[in-house]
Parts: C-alpha cells; sequence; structure tokens
C-alpha cells in the first residue's frame, strides 16, 4: 500500500519520459561519437589509463553502458536510483577528467544524483554525515583540475559554488511556492458562519482553543473566571456537535477557521 502511494503510475509515467529521452540522447551522443573519431573512436591511440579516461572511446562505453540503465528503467521505473548511477558515471567523468571550469553541467548531473538519492531516502539515517561525505567528496573530484594550474582549479571552485546557489536557491523558492499552491489547495477550513447561535466572542474561544491557548489565558484575556468559561465551552461544544476540547481538537485540529 505505501509503495502504490509513493510510486504512482503518474511519476512512473514521468520517468518512463525522461527515459525516452535519455535513449535518444544516448543514441545522438554515440552517433556523434563515431562521426568525430571518423568511426575509430580513438581506439588505436590508447597507450595509457589517462589516454582512455579523455578517450571517446571512454565516452562510448560510458554512453553505451548508460543507453542500457535507461532501457531497464523504461520497463522497470520503480528502479529510478538507477538513475543515480548513470548521473554519477557522467559526473565523476566530466568533474576529474574535463574539470567543471571547461563543462559545469559535471556539478549539475552531481546534484541528480544526489537528489535521487535524497528521494529515494537514502540521506534519512546518518544525514549529516552523508551530506559531509558528498561535499567532501565532489570537492575530491573538483581537486584533480588542480592539474591543470591553480586558475583552473579557481574557476571550477567559482563556478561550483555560482551553479550551487543558483540551483539550490531556484529549488527553494519553486518548491515554497509550490507548497503555498498545495496547501491553499488542500486547506481544510472550518466556517463558524454555519452555527447562528454562536456569538462573535464564542467564535473567537474555538479560534483560541485551537491554537492550543489553556481555559485560563482565555479567561484572563476576557475577563471572566474559568468556571464561567468551561460552562459557556460545554454549551458551545454542544452546539457544534463536539463532545469536548479534546474531541474539538482531534476534529479540527489544523483547520482553518472563518467566521
Amino acid at each position: 500500500m505505501e509503495e502504490k502511494k509513493t510510486y504512482s503510475r503518474a511519476s512512473m509515467n514521468l520517468i518512463r519520459f525522461f527515459c525516452i529521452i535519455g535513449i535518444v540522447v544516448e543514441v545522438l551522443c554515440v552517433i556523434r561519437l563515431f562521426l568525430r573519431s571518423e568511426f575509430t573512436l580513438g581506439f588505436y591511440e590508447i597507450k595509457t589509463a589517462a589516454d582512455f579516461f579523455t578517450s571517446d572511446f571512454c565516452l562510448f562505453v560510458i554512453d553505451s553502458f548508460s543507453f542500457l540503465i535507461f532501457v531497464i528503467l523504461l520497463f522497470v521505473p520503480k528502479n529510478f536510483v538507477l538513475f543515480a548511477l548513470v548521473a554519477f558515471i557522467y559526473s565523476f567523468k566530466i568533474i576529474a577528467v574535463e574539470t567543471v571550469s571547461e563543462n559545469p553541467i559535471g556539478l549539475l548531473l552531481y546534484m541528480l544524483g544526489v537528489s535521487c538519492l535524497i528521494y529515494k531516502g537514502v540521506y534519512r539515517k546518518f544525514m549529516g554525515f552523508k551530506i559531509f561525505f558528498t561535499i567532501f567528496f565532489y570537492l575530491g573530484l573538483v581537486s584533480f583540475s588542480f592539474r591543470f594550474g591553480l586558475l583552473c582549479l579557481i574557476n571550477s571552485l567559482i563556478i561550483t559554488l555560482g551553479y550551487g546557489l543558483t540551483f539550490l536557491a531556484t529549488l527553494f523558492f519553486v518548491v515554497n511556492f509550490l507548497k503555498i499552491i498545495y496547501v491553499k489547495r488542500t486547506a481544510r477550513i472550518w466556517n463558524l458562519s454555519q452555527y447562528p447561535e454562536l456569538t462573535e466572542r464564542d467564535k473567537e474561544w474555538l479560534k483560541q482553543i485551537l491554537d492550543e491557548k489553556r481555559y485560563e489565558e482565555i479567561a484572563k484575556e476576557s475577563g471572566i473566571t474559568v468556571g464561567t468559561l468551561k460552562n459557556r465551552m460545554h454549551q458551545i461544544y454542544s452546539i457544534v456537535g463536539i463532545e469536548d476540547r479534546i474531541s474539538l481538537l482531534a476534529t479540527y485540529g489544523g483547520y482553518e477557521v472563518t467566521f
């Protein structure tokens, strides 16, 4: 039951749509590699590990692997965590080999991988440690750009901070905007005007109780005794069809009260 709630059909179809786009992109990337290398993929020029990681053949291997992952996800979208695997493979290749200063998309791919893991719930336990490790590992990859000089490293860090800030700020505002819309659409409203027997002060008392104010506070602010307040509240509860204060909080807690 919980799985159906977490992975709705709409979500699965959206993941399938992402996979279709990914498949098309990978096919185009492979075609580009063959055309750029004149169908050799630079295989015969590979002499060392460094040559391999900077070669078109390495990209061909990554593109082919990613193509297979997207095909698998097309049929089993619930294993969307594989998106993280694809994103991390590309980000490691770009950040450590090409450097972020040359190809900033490496940072975005790293964030995509982390986002998949967050959505999957990987960060729920030991969150602080995992966040620290995520940042530390990324900076470790960025440090490889120092082999091209201090300027390259500084540019990589600047791009990291700039793109990271832009992405996080955008995410913050979008999420909060959607949250506001969701709250407005799903807000529960208790309209007290449907109870003509209630006075304005009765309605205000109900609202204060739902705000979890104690009888003593309400009585003091209203200039009456606690006993008088409790007697009237007993009548109010009867009017609105509630047994007592506990029932009121259990039934209408979280509701927006309007008069």
